[in-house]
């Protein structure tokens, strides 16, 4: 018996001093308790997560519980503590009742530590605990002469951000391959590069932010090398890059190591940043300069890229100009950091030949001045972003080879050795794989070395102010619904909570929490009311461990779940994702250095380009320029300020732009007077802008004046808005994206797609990556380049108008049915319509969108012959979406029988199918009311993915509708009629089954659209 009573006195004892492990055991007595807290949290806060138990531990007259991290995953807000112990209390077992809820930890951690201010959008910094000092007081790293400053964006702010994962070597198999599985017709090496590359970094610049990214950002697959060394010796074959010219003037000397383009291929760990020599000039004194003259193959864009050394005595001014086809671009680079890598000065477009270079001085641009002692260093330019030039293979192999793509489809650990990473950033793992995603972090570390952000580390100086990884590997599910977004960051890293700096590294969560915020929010307002918010990540990934700055890692959705990419394939959707992940961002560097913000507007609509006198080829024609300015409904602070316009003449480059300082305002309508000179087309883009940053450009518009007696006036009218995912279907056993009956619609060009989807059951599941399952596609069409919607098409019909002698001024369609003077006076109206056709959004929880002819632009047509105007109508869908489509829901709906009288009545055609042609071939008919004249052979339009043009899978066939309607074109393949005429009320109507823009010869449009205005105008 005495025994026993010490035993329980020892016991009693125990407990007082180690009360938690008395109740470890009761654990389970919670499990209903958090299984319930678990469903009543998903309610609160749309988030579902797992919610483990580890321990609790007897306090007095409380309880403390320590969960696992998931619970830390939840958007904890002020007020989320209390509400959380108030409902935990409320759900204790009936043993526990008399207790109270005491501490709760999150891995050891508190929780209200996890407790995170909400992001706003009233331009206000959001309070926080990881205030710190604003650098932008420091020195600059690169500078725009001339360039708008953006104070309350991003100016000044440096991002360092990459897109997944790339093309890699894996030894194993002996072979290149993805990183992950082709499904859904792309592969997330090539998927996350359609939204960083069009989308995310080109909206941080426009802020005025400087990115960097260890992956190629250039698609161009030329690549152009001028240095002040030879390149190698041997022959440059096809593929390889390109050697261009050095040139030196007054007085420079050796500076030691620097670039040398010394192999056409490289091997292991060659490092061409240590094969040659840099050079130097003193500033002040004489001005000695450098120059690098590429010699250009092929027209377009490519992405210049300068390096230089990094010295003692470096100056903090480096004087560079650009040369390009839209003038001349200068800078002022730091270079006391940043030397011995490729620093990306931007992507500019050059014509073929040599007109084009790069020029570095000693001479300080007015307000800036070199001190005393200081030099310049000139090493070399590179232009384009060229093919992969690293090459791998195994001991015993057959020999090692190059990945034989573009740059930009290959992994980071490729590009960081082009660029000239050291040691310590690809020398920390074995494999490929394993250093392509693990050197990332690594590489943000060497990149701002020695800097403020980075003051313990050896490196390139440069402040990088943030990270960020962008993924969409978040994975699947087995039904048809959305994954969703995931956010993930990392407390510590070897141990410490601390950046080298000394800040806070808790810092990320409010970063990341801001990003996921801002995403599954616009998402939801603009996209699907219900898109999943996935947890707050505190995980030990090498992307948000390893960068010494502010860093985090985005899985947005899951390019491997159907559901996900009938969204992810969209190019709109994307552009609003790329705006939110930019807006946290911005948010975040608010609440970091407690200063104020605006976001960017977004782009301008409802342009037209008009004349205001009448046109004569004998003198100058003033033109009248409108837009209206669309509004945020989601940013208050993104309204804009003022208004950029960029011009282009003829086929040449547009220019850079100038403010528009004559903006005159009538309502909501904005407008600018300008003067054009006859016998040349001119093309206009406006842009929007405020203290926060530029909008992405408008679409364009044309206006022009033949040299020569004008037989009239014709207004373009755009209406191809539609960017989509291509054509898919649903049902319970399959699914997929089927590019043979539309391939979609991408924003300029497409970069992402793979190949066609070939397995479309759902119950096939992943084997490997070479056996994907469902959703499984062809990887043929890899790292191509596809044209897309360019907005950018009254040119080409307006090139053609000219030809036959017409004056003509283009607006987009939103202009054309809400200003009725806009047409007043033209002969005819041509109205583009591409490939529109009334769209699903998504899972189509919000409306549908570009329907050929909504109400609106059917008033305006009607408006318009009414007065006797003449109308030419091209598209590949302008049968279908009323008779076949999706709009407008109901084929019986009043709206559907109204649009089918219009097309019947007014434009005197009715649809046949929306399969006319295979081949993409037209010949004229015979005997018809519209002679089609000199074209006997007929002529091809683009029905395949290209490079040059958007194409048109299946185009319609139309058939006249009425007594005076007669068919003028057929498809040759199969003999369906492709287009119609029609005699009207006092006018007359030209319809199309297929684009205009998108036949392969401009002499054949041009000869197409003569003999359509011969028709109209007698």
């Amino acid at each position: 018996m005495k025994r026993i009573l010490i035993r329980l006195a020892a016991a009693a004892l125990f407990a007082i001093s180690f009360p938690g492990t008395l109740c470890a055991q009761k654990v389970s007595d919670f499990k209903p308790a958090v299984d319930s807290l678990r469903s009543i949290m998903r309610v609160r806060t749309g988030v579902d997560n797992e919610i483990k138990l580890k321990r609790i531990r007897v306090n007095g007259a409380s309880l403390d519980f320590n969960f696992t991290w998931e619970m830390g995953s939840y958007p904890w807000r002020d007020g989320d503590i209390k509400w959380m112990k108030d409902t935990l209390r409320t759900l204790f077992p009936e043993q526990w009742a008399r207790y109270s809820v005491g501490r709760v930890l999150v891995a050891g951690n508190n929780l209200e530590s996890y407790v995170m201010p909400a992001v706003g959008n009233d331009g206000k910094p959001v309070q926080s605990k990881f205030r710190t000092e604003d650098p932008k007081c420091g020195d600059s790293f690169i500078t725009r002469l001339g360039g708008m400053e953006f104070p309350l964006g991003m100016s000044g702010r440096i991002v360092a951000l990459w897109q997944s994962h790339g093309r890699y070597y894996e030894e194993k198999a002996e072979r290149w391959e993805w990183q992950r599985s082709p499904n859904f017709q792309t592969v997330e090496d090539l998927y996350t590069q359609s939204y960083v590359l069009p989308f995310l970094i080109p909206m941080l610049e426009n802020a005025g932010a400087y990115t960097m990214t260890p992956r190629e950002r250039d698609i161009q697959t030329a690549e152009i090398i001028c240095d002040n060394d030879n390149g190698f010796s041997k022959g440059r074959g096809k593929g390889v890059r390109a050697e261009g010219k050095y040139s030196e003037s007054d007085s420079w000397a050796d500076a030691g190591t620097g670039f040398a383009d010394t192999k056409a291929v490289y091997i292991l760990k060659d490092n061409p940043f240590t094969c040659g020599t840099a050079r130097q000039a003193a500033c002040g004194g004489e001005h000695a300069s450098a120059k690098w003259t590429p010699h250009i193959h092929e027209r377009g864009e490519y992405a210049v890229y300068i390096s230089y050394k990094s010295l003692p005595m470096s100056t903090d001014c480096a004087h560079y100009t650009v040369r390009h086809m839209s003038g001349v671009t200068e800078f002022i680079v730091n270079q006391k950091m940043g030397g011995g890598t490729w620093i990306y000065l931007g992507t500019f477009e050059f014509d073929k030949g040599s007109d084009g270079c790069v020029i570095l001085d000693t001479a300080a641009p007015e307000g800036y001045s070199s001190k005393a002692g200081t030099v310049v260093t000139a090493d070399a330019v590179r232009f384009g972003g060229g093919m992969g030039k690293y090459a791998r293979g195994v001991k015993g192999s057959s020999g090692v080879s190059v990945s034989g793509l573009p740059s930009y489809a290959e992994g980071a650990y490729y590009w960081m050795q082009w660029a000239g990473a050291d040691s310590s950033v690809i020398d920390k793992y074995e494999d490929d794989y394993t250093s392509d995603f693990g050197d990332r972090g690594a590489w943000v570390g060497w990149m701002s070395g020695g800097s403020r952000t980075n003051p313990e580390g050896t490196g390139l100086k440069i402040p990088v102010d943030m990270s960020f990884a962008f993924h969409t590997d978040a994975g699947t599910t087995p039904n048809d619904s959305v994954v969703g977004t995931l956010s993930i960051y990392t407390l510590k890293c070897e141990d410490s909570d601390k950046f080298a700096n000394g800040e806070d590294r808790l810092q990320q969560r409010l970063y990341a929490d801001f990003v996921q915020t801002q995403i599954v929010n616009d998402l939801r307002a603009q996209y699907s009311p219900e898109w999943i918010r996935r947890g707050l990540w505190d995980k030990s990934y090498s992307e948000s461990r390893t960068a010494t700055v502010p860093a985090m890692l985005l899985e947005l959705l899951s390019h491997q779940n159907f559901a996900d990419m009938r969204f992810g394939l969209d190019p709109a959707f994307r552009f609003t994702v790329c705006r939110a992940v930019y807006k946290g961002m911005l948010k975040f560097l608010s609440s970091r250095y407690g200063c104020e913000y605006a976001v960017q507007p977004l782009p301008v609509n409802s342009v037209s380009a008009s004349f205001a006198t009448a046109p004569s080829a004998m003198e100058m024609a003033r033109v009248e320029l409108k837009w209206k300015a669309t509004v945020d409904t989601l940013e208050p602070t993104a309204a804009a300020q003022g208004y950029i316009l960029q011009t282009r003449i003829d086929d040449g480059a547009f220019d850079e732009g100038r403010v528009i300082d004559n903006v005159k305002s009538s309502g909501d309508e904005l407008s600018v007077s300008l003067s054009i000179a006859p016998g040349h087309i001119y093309s206009y883009r406006i842009t929007a802008w405020n203290e926060g940053g530029k909008s992405f450009p408008s679409e364009t518009v044309s206006i022009g004046v033949p040299q020569m007696e004008c037989q009239g006036t014709v207004g373009v009218v755009n209406n191809f808005t539609r960017l989509s995912s291509p054509a898919w279907f649903d049902s319970p056993d399959y699914a997929g994206f089927m590019d043979n009956i539309d391939g979609g619609v991408p924003y300029i060009q497409e970069i992402n797609f793979i190949g066609e989807q070939y397995e479309f059951r759902r119950d096939v599941p992943w084997l490997d990556d070479d056996n994907a399952g469902f959703g499984a596609s062809r990887t043929d069409k890899a790292a191509k380049v596809y044209a897309g919607n360019t907005f950018d098409f009254p040119i080409i019909h307006g090139h053609a108008l000219m030809d036959a002698g017409y004056a003509f001024h283009s607006c987009s369609a939103s202009a054309f049915t809400g200003d009725k003077t806009l047409t007043v006076g033209d002969m005819a109206v041509d109205i583009i319509c591409g490939k529109q056709i009334c769209t699903v959004t998504g899972t189509g929880k919000v409306a549908d969108r570009y329907p050929v002819f909504p109400e609106a632009m059917r008033k305006a047509i009607t408006s318009f012959t009414g007065r006797g105007g003449n109308v030419i109508i091209s598209g590949a869908n302008i049968g279908t979406d009323v008779w076949d489509g999706i709009y407008p829901v109901s084929k019986d709906s009043l709206d559907t029988v109204q649009a089918k009288e219009f097309v019947q009545k007014t434009l005197g055609y009715k649809w046949l199918t929306n399969h006319g042609s295979f081949n993409g071939t037209v010949v004229p008919m015979d005997n018809s009311m519209l002679k089609v004249r000199n074209m006997d052979a007929g002529f091809k339009f683009y029905h395949e993915k290209n490079s040059e043009r958007y194409c048109v899978e299946t185009p319609d066939g139309i058939q006249p509708a009425g007594n005076g309607a007669r068919t003028f074109l057929r498809y040759a393949d199969t003999g369906i009629p492709a287009a119609t005429c029609f005699k009207g009320n006092g006018y007359k109507a030209v319809c199309i089954g297929f684009p205009i823009e998108t036949i392969t010869r401009q002499g054949d449009i041009d000869a197409l659209v003569k003999n359509i205005m011969t028709y109209l105008k007698h």
